[in-house]
């Protein structure tokens, strides 16, 4: 197990400055989601001309408010400008999102990014620069899981205990053609209980996430009962002020078999954030 970063939402300047801090301290990828905020794709190629050697990712990307040439552009381009280092991660996004945007949200969310995964390779294919474009998938449910294994580089995963990642390892390496090796990658939070508590709590409003967290057995029946906060942040979480635990529950994942975990160190001021990494990574 190789440990990356995932940020959202942070100023160019500190995604560069974070950049070079996780190729000098050793991690081996930087992810950042697409949020309602900063544009990932332009933070990325500011930490591309500073880094030489980590790989780092936009993902995942709502792909539902993008026209797939677009993206596939912008792709190929920061494909070209790392010298193939980079890795798109792309999703359906949720209804509640699509409903709140506005946007239609597809019938079927597994026949749409299975068409629009397709409409970006074309675009990939017929362009002259970029080279090789790595494309995994945003899965939560077990037939996205399936698309991503089967269909594309690997999975991008979120809120997994280290139990239903070693079962989503196992899935992946099932569905896996012969003679690939599609990767995990795992993004897992770490924050202070009150952080890590209000972001469960946000998430299990929209039923995929809440569907999700009733799978692995963390509270909550239907969608008219609540998934216990407390339980998924016990479950997939990682507490940054308790190094040596957050260290020793890292282990457990890394029973997994999962290929990257993305350390994720959401609403830490950018000190905290950085002492917590270098703490876990040495």
């Amino acid at each position: 197990m190789e440990l990356g970063i995932c940020v959202r939402d942070l100023p160019v300047t500190e995604v560069v400055d974070l950049a070079r801090f996780a190729e000098d301290t050793g991690f081996r990828e930087l992810w950042l989601p697409e949020a309602s905020g900063r544009d990932p794709f332009v933070s990325i190629g500011a930490a591309f001309a500073v880094t030489q050697r980590i790989r780092l990712g936009v993902g995942v990307v709502a792909a539902i408010f993008h026209r797939p040439d677009r993206i596939a552009l912008a792709a190929t381009t920061l494909a070209e400008q790392s010298g193939g280092r980079f890795d798109l991660g792309l999703g359906v996004s949720h209804r509640e999102a699509a409903r709140q945007a506005g946007a239609e949200f597809p019938s079927s969310p597994l026949r749409f990014v299975r068409d629009y995964l397709a409409s970006v390779r074309a675009t990939v294919d017929a362009l002259s620069f970029g080279g090789d474009l790595p494309m995994l998938v945003g899965a939560l449910g077990k037939r996205m899981v399936h698309l991503g294994a089967s269909e594309t580089d690997g999975v991008v995963l979120n809120w997994l205990t280290p139990a239903a990642l070693g079962d989503t390892v196992q899935r992946v390496r099932a569905a896996a053609p012969a003679g690939s090796t599609p990767r995990t990658v795992l993004y897992l939070r770490l924050s202070t209980a009150d952080v890590l508590r209000a972001d469960a709590i946000a998430y299990d409003t929209m039923v995929n996430y809440h569907q999700h967290f009733v799978a692995q057995g963390l509270g909550g029946v239907d969608a008219a009962d609540p998934a216990d906060p407390d339980a998924v942040v016990a479950g997939t979480c990682l507490a940054v002020d308790d190094i040596g635990a957050a260290k020793d529950r890292l282990a457990a994942y890394a029973e997994s078999g999962v290929d990257v975990v993305a350390l994720y160190p959401h609403g830490l001021d950018p000190a905290t954030r950085r002492r917590a990494l270098e703490a876990i990574a040495g």
